[in-house]
């Protein structure tokens, strides 16, 4: 047998798949065990000096939160913008964001699609993605982020699992949370005094940009049904 029918049917076979989700509950049982540690101080106590060394830390912290389903990305962001300068957290955060997505896609991507059927069982709310999904994967990418319709790693596993192309996914899921990536910092470098203009500002776009989000999706969705 060729190397090449060798590599695609070990990556296609169950043994494979049941590797891949037996060392992500690993991750997972780990990260829920440590999840009360899991927080902006103890991050700021952890992180390394040097700039460079916090901002790899910060995204090995990214990565771990991708698949651990129980840990809350904002704490990341806002822990962005108290180690760095504003532009520098923007952009850790924009390549934590990155991470963020893109590893669980892949785990969903190799495990393929019973991963979907569980998550359907689960989130009953996911089986309208598939009509959406058919119509617009970029704008599906982008709006189920913008609105948090999920937990934010089980969206990225469906979405994967679910055959979306990865180069609709990526900017469509991005751009999605571009505002979270760019007000968290914001929040977290004002962080201690709540009554500042920036502070207040911030918190104000990201409500409003959510709720008007939420409003023009059910909208939408109206419209669709009509």
């Amino acid at each position: 047998m060729p190397k090449s029918d060798w590599g695609k049917k070990l990556l296609h076979s169950k043994t494979y798949k049941l590797a891949i989700l037996g060392v992500w509950l690993v991750i997972l049982g780990a990260c829920l065990l440590c999840r009360d540690r899991f927080s902006v101080e103890n991050i700021l106590q952890a992180s390394p000096k040097n700039m460079l060394a916090a901002a790899l830390f910060l995204l090995l912290l990214f990565a771990l939160k991708s698949l651990s389903v129980f840990i809350y990305s904002g704490i990341l962001f806002i822990a962005s913008g108290i180690l760095f300068p504003l532009p520098e957290a923007i952009l850790v955060n924009f390549m934590g964001a990155v991470v963020m997505v893109s590893l669980p896609y892949w785990l969903g991507r190799q495990v393929g699609g019973e991963l979907v059927d569980a998550i359907v069982c689960k989130y009953p709310k996911t089986a309208f993605l598939r009509q959406l999904q058919m119509e617009n994967e970029l704008f599906l990418s982008f709006i189920t982020r913008i609105i948090n319709i999920l937990p934010s790693d089980i969206l990225s596993l469906y979405m994967g699992a679910s055959g979306i192309h990865y180069g609709k996914y990526l900017p469509g899921s991005v751009a999605g949370m571009l505002l979270t990536i760019i007000t968290f910092p914001v929040i977290g470098s004002s962080i201690t005094d709540p009554a500042s203009p920036l502070f207040i500002a911030s918190v104000a776009v990201q409500v409003v940009v959510t709720v008007g989000s939420i409003t023009g999706y059910a909208a939408y969705l109206r419209k669709k049904r009509t």
